[in-house]
């Protein structure tokens, strides 16, 4: 029985393009116990459940009694993910994600390069890039950092009616990073996103970011239209003032990866995958098929 399970272990986690390290963060051992269970050793009782559902099956294909997957899949994920100590969910969510990167493509997986354990700067500095992965698909766009200390995963779907659809207009976007492009409004806003959620008046803003009132001024009427900024009228005894509290869409931060990003050298590649044959933004009326 030992033999066949240990078969049965080998076989499902290479079918699900893990490696005995992989399967081994999942279930919480090291990759020298799964080596040992493949060559004939066996998990302790207590892990089988655990084990089966990191695999995907039942107990009973475990010890090939039945083939039969566990079909409600959201359920089966779920019960992993509440297993896991709630502070590594995170991480162990985006290893497993990184582990499903090649399956959106035809590449296989020997064509993904891996790279956990190297460790890339979290901050921009002369002579460093992020090492990015992106899979550029006929439905959907898939992004990638595999780094320890910034690991980025994200699926863009492509909607019926293509991103377009999706867009903001050009002019709202002209008067976003007219907004940005203010002397003193990105310097606000890292302040802003530094502290705790509070109003601020203009010159208690223009203390902390030590600019000149008149220049904060234009900066929050400016983030206030783009709506990155929120206004209040208040009174005081002396009379009403005008005070101003951070939108509490926490967008701007992935928006500033999503913008570093996109200024990376375009050599800066784990791997880069297209099969994509029309263009990324489909023109407005026409269907994506088209």
């Amino acid at each position: 029985m030992a033999n066949l399970l240990s078969d049965r272990i080998a076989e499902l986690r290479k079918e699900r393009g893990l490696t005995q390290e992989q399967l081994g963060q999942l279930v919480g051992v090291s990759a020298q116990a799964v080596s040992k269970w493949e060559k004939g050793g066996a998990p302790d009782v207590e892990l089988l459940p655990t084990l089966a559902d990191r695999l995907g099956v039942t107990i009973d294909t475990l010890f090939g009694r039945s083939q039969e997957e566990i079909e409600d899949m959201t359920q089966m994920f779920t019960r992993w993910l509440e297993a896991i100590p709630a502070e590594r969910r995170p991480d162990q969510l985006f290893r497993l994600l990184s582990t499903t990167f090649p399956s959106l493509t035809t590449m296989g997986h020997d064509f993904y390069v891996d790279i956990p354990g190297t460790v890339l700067p979290s901050c921009y500095t002369p002579g460093h890039e992020w090492l990015r992965s992106l899979l550029y698909l006929t439905n959907a766009i898939c992004m990638a950092i595999p780094a320890e200390d910034f690991p980025f995963y994200m699926l863009l779907p492509e909607p019926q009616e293509g991103y377009a659809s999706q867009l903001a207009s050009d002019e709202e976007y002209r008067r976003l990073f007219s907004a940005l492009s203010i002397e003193g409004s990105l310097e606000l806003l890292r302040y802003l996103y530094r502290q705790k959620e509070a109003f601020y008046s203009v010159p208690a803003l223009a203390n902390r970011v030590g600019l000149p009132q008149e220049q904060v001024n234009l900066v929050v009427e400016a983030l206030t239209q783009c709506n990155l900024l929120h206004h209040r009228s208040i009174e005081l005894e002396e009379g009403s003032t005008d005070v101003y509290i951070v939108h509490d869409n926490l967008g701007f931060v992935p928006f500033l990866y999503l913008a570093r990003w996109l200024m990376e050298k375009d050599d800066s590649w784990v791997v880069g995958w297209y099969n994509r044959k029309r263009p990324i933004l489909v023109p407005p009326g026409q269907k994506k098929e088209d």
